[in-house]
């Protein structure tokens, strides 16, 4: 067993060696968190933490600034409940200048899920660029 560890341990660092350095990173996405013109309070407490969430990760998305047209767009609608009590959000996502894709989210605690929508964001519009017919 100790042989398999030392095995191990010394192709490690050439497999570490030869992992592609030179790779680009992949620029951040301006998103812009917006809530429907009727949205309650509950709606805007959501967006304000979804920006905050989005805030945390630089390295993916940074707001956008006034007057910057955004490359992806979360209009937040409205909070209803499920059958079984739970409240969902309601709103769309928007990739560039293509067609709003609805979406409905599950939650309990706001500001923890919005930290793991913003997390997922990337993968959502991801999956929305790769459906968009070119």
């Amino acid at each position: 067993m100790t042989l398999v560890t030392l095995a191990l341990a010394a192709l490690l660092p050439a497999q570490a060696a030869t992992a592609p350095q030179n790779a680009a990173p992949v620029p951040a996405m301006s998103v812009d968190v917006r809530t429907a013109p009727k949205a309650g309070a509950d709606v805007e407490n959501w967006a304000k933490e979804l920006r905050a969430a989005l805030a945390q990760r630089p390295q993916e998305f940074h707001v956008a600034k006034p007057g910057e047209k955004p490359e992806f767009v979360v209009l937040l609608d409205s909070i209803g409940k499920r059958t079984d009590g739970t409240p969902v959000l309601s709103g769309y996502f928007t990739l560039g200048n293509g067609k709003p894709r609805p979406f409905n989210y599950g939650f309990t605690d706001v500001k923890a899920e919005a930290a793991k929508l913003a997390r997922n964001l990337r993968g959502y519009a991801g999956q929305m660029k790769a459906a968009t017919p070119r």
